[in-house]
């Protein structure tokens, strides 16, 4: 290899290194943070989440900066800004979005994430780049009703495909809710597939036979065959399964925090995170993306910046089964998320974007 090829090497790599830096926005020290944040005088934000309402009048108080709320679906919400930023109209400055495969594939894949970096953050969140911060985890757990069986009764996850109990599971329609995708197409990595097949073996004593490719696609497909209950929200879930005076215990996935509503809606949900073999829940990021191209930037950073400080978090200090990317923060459960994640299932981004497609076209095929 001769020097002027060698040269030319350098030469290509420095321009791609200025490349890649200059496609990152500068960063503001906190204070020139707010003075330009107060500067654009407002900030719209856009979530699932109805907790970000309470947040955001916090916001406004602490900053003196309007907040326009625009809570939305998911779904929704994910396929708006991707118009709006493809039409370069985007209406938006932070979405808060959940969905890990169509946050990548719909929002960071194709540019439409602001780019920059926070090295106030990076000793949270491990790293000083802010395109789509990490600010809280949430939950959903596999909960039961207590009324005829008591506590600590669910103890195998394998009990939601169990012929026995047909048709004596519901869930949100996972179509409908991309979250319930990613748990199940997590279930089929080769780890958590090995522990379902323990599992199996511990629940009704004997080898899984498979008729798929391994024992996480095998309780997709046997829970479906099973008489699955879809539903259109986790709250009825939660209440289809908690209904007070039934015969049958039923079992349902849905968000944690339904567990808190069950006084108020006169039900009785039950669930045992140390007890069930081998998953009791799942965990998935919650993600705060500046949109390329939107209005108030600054507010936009500041706002990202914030939901990771105590205040940030205040609002969602009562929100049970969610954990704030800052472990300082508070959280409602009587455990905390190290002590819980080592008893669910746990969200992987390479192997979402690899298998979830496969996982929707099985899912699609079993309806």
């Amino acid at each position: 290899m001769n020097r002027k090829f060698l040269s030319l090497l350098l030469v290509l790599s420095m321009l791609l290194g200025c490349f890649a830096m200059s496609a990152y926005a500068e960063e503001l020290s906190y204070d020139d943070l707010v003075a330009a944040a107060k500067a654009e005088g407002k900030l719209v934000l856009t979530g699932a989440n109805s907790y970000l309402g309470d947040a955001a009048k916090l916001f406004e108080e602490e900053f003196g900066i309007e907040v326009e709320f625009r809570h939305q679906g998911e779904t929704e919400m994910i396929q708006r800004l991707s118009e709006e930023s493809k039409a370069n109209s985007v209406t938006v400055d932070v979405a808060c979005a959940q969905d890990t495969y169509r946050v990548t594939s719909d929002l960071l894949n194709p540019g439409y994430a602001m780019k920059w970096t926070n090295s106030r953050l990076a000793d949270i969140t491990g790293t000083d780049d802010a395109t789509a911060v990490i600010w809280y985890y949430d939950t959903k757990m596999f909960m039961y009703n207590d009324e005829l069986v008591g506590e600590h009764w669910l103890t195998n996850l394998w009990a939601i495909a169990d012929p026995a109990r047909k048709g004596l599971f519901t869930f949100k329609d996972p179509s409908s809710e991309g979250v319930n995708i990613d748990m199940m197409t997590m279930l089929t990595s080769e780890e958590n597939a090995a522990k379902l097949a323990e599992a199996y073996r511990e629940y009704f004593g004997e080898e899984i036979q498979l008729t798929t490719d391994n024992a996480g696609w095998e309780l997709i497909k046997r829970l479906f065959e099973n008489g699955v209950l879809l539903t259109t929200s986790d709250t009825t879930s939660a209440t289809t399964i908690g209904a007070k005076g039934m015969d049958q215990t039923w079992i349902g996935y849905f968000s944690t925090q339904r567990f808190i509503t069950q006084e108020a809606k006169d039900i009785r949900l039950a669930y045992d995170y140390a007890d069930c073999k081998p998953f009791s829940g799942y965990a998935y990021p919650v993600y705060a993306i500046v949109l390329e191209g939107c209005a108030h930037p600054n507010a936009g950073k500041l706002f990202v910046e914030w939901l990771l400080s105590a205040n940030g978090w205040k609002a969602f200090e009562t929100y049970y089964g969610g954990f704030s990317a800052n472990p300082a923060n508070a959280y409602a459960t009587p455990y905390s998320f190290d002590e819980l994640k080592p008893y669910i299932v746990l969200d992987d981004a390479d192997y979402l974007m690899e298998t979830r497609p496969d996982v929707e076209d099985l899912i699609d095929g079993l309806r």
